[in-house]
């Protein structure tokens, strides 16, 4: 069987459900695909910072579990100290819900979704006016005349286009079946210990998420080094469950983001936070303009998604431009960083600005005025050797 419809969005991820709510309020026929059924959980911390929440119109408190206001931060499996902030930080969920919610949305303002359905392939022959054709996992094919990929980290979409693969980073996760009072309102943070990477501990409505991750390198020792910061924290290692790695896929610049009339967002294009490792914002950022590109090729008003990475290269990748000079620099030295963020009210203060969405890489870096020439020739410096350490080679 071969169905039509205007844009097909594989992945109904945050930036997935995005797309397909914002095109389908616009009018397009939308089909919104997944290959797992919902509700499905996906290896994810599950925070969502406040900067995060705000690219949505509405609220996320039907699937909120936890509001935070502190960071609990450990440099090394040693010293820990903490700050609170007046105004929260960041929402924890779990994916099954918020994935759930997002996807509802999209249903709910005229998408069409079907969960349980693999796509095989896809096939884009790039001609200005032709269409994608999408083979699914059940022998179907759809057609398009756009397809946003947002399936994530090992994109099927991108693997059988053949375009160039993502660097990425890696995780372990598992969860601990209790939240202490000490994590009420605070998400802990472990920093120094793994090469390129830090430990996480994220409370839930019942449970407590803890993971580590870090360069590829660093993924043969990720159980050994999860069970040490689960013990340092105060948790017992040997109660653990649902222990699941994944990876955390990262942009190098002037990757494909636009392929013929195939647009890729999020994780699929690679547009985790290299510093943080959050990749939920950029998400749903990209997945609203990857939507305003494709509603004006659907109308008429452009012949192309070329629209769609021009806005990337302006509004995200200057970010994630930032973002890969301080975690070059961050990761050469990290203990002069971590006094900073534990002695400075004004460097703490920055941070807290930026999690919530009042700041930004691009205008904490503006703000050194020529000391951002000394950041750019410090980060070259850092990142070559950042690149030897890391198991990733060098940059395109």
């Amino acid at each position: 069987m071969t169905e039509r419809f205007d844009s097909v969005i594989v992945g109904a991820g945050p930036g997935g459900s995005t797309a397909a709510r914002e095109l389908a309020l616009a009018g397009a026929r939308v089909l919104l695909l997944d290959k797992a059924s919902f509700p499905r959980d996906k290896p994810c911390g599950g925070g969502v910072l406040i900067s995060a929440t705000d690219k949505l119109p509405f609220s996320l408190e039907p699937v909120s579990e936890r509001v935070i206001t502190r960071f609990r931060i450990r440099f090394g499996r040693g010293e820990e100290f903490e700050h609170r902030y007046d105004r929260p930080l960041a929402l924890m969920t779990q994916r099954s819900r918020l994935d759930a919610y997002l996807a509802e949305q999209a249903v709910v303002n005229g998408a069409e979704f079907r969960d349980g359905q693999s796509v095989r392939s896809v096939e884009a022959n790039g001609e200005p006016n032709g269409v994608v054709s999408v083979r699914l996992g059940s022998g179907d094919v759809v057609r398009a005349d756009v397809l946003i990929a947002a399936d994530g980290a090992n994109s099927v979409v991108r693997r059988t286009l053949g375009l160039e693969p993502l660097r990425a980073a890696v995780a372990l996760e598992a969860n601990a079946p209790d939240v202490p009072d000490r994590w009420a309102d605070a998400v802990g943070l472990e920093l120094g210990s793994l090469p390129g990477g830090y430990g996480w501990v994220f409370p839930k409505g019942d449970h407590c998420n803890l993971g580590v991750g870090g360069w590829p390198v660093a993924g043969p020792s990720l159980r050994g080094e999860l069970d040490a910061y689960t013990d340092s924290e105060g948790f017992d290692a040997g109660a653990l469950f649902a222990h699941r790695g994944h990876h955390l896929p990262l942009r190098d610049p002037n990757s494909t983001l636009v392929a013929g009339r195939v647009a890729f967002i999020g994780d699929a294009a690679g547009l985790v936070d290299p510093l943080s490792g959050e990749g939920i914002g950029n998400a749903i950022h990209s997945g609203s303009l990857a939507a305003a590109a494709a509603g004006d090729l659907l109308a008429g008003r452009s012949p192309d998604l070329s629209a769609y990475a021009r806005a990337i290269e302006r509004e995200i990748e200057p970010e994630l431009a930032v973002a890969r000079q301080l975690q070059a620099l961050f990761h050469q030295q990290p203990w002069p960083y971590v006094q900073l963020l534990r002695r400075s009210s004004r460097f703490w203060t920055a941070f807290c600005r930026m999690v919530r969405g009042e700041g930004s890489y691009t205008a904490f870096k503006g703000r050194l005025g020529p000391g951002g020439g000394v950041v750019d020739l410090l980060a070259a410096w850092a990142t070559r050797g950042m690149l030897r350490r890391s198991g990733w080679g060098s940059f395109r």
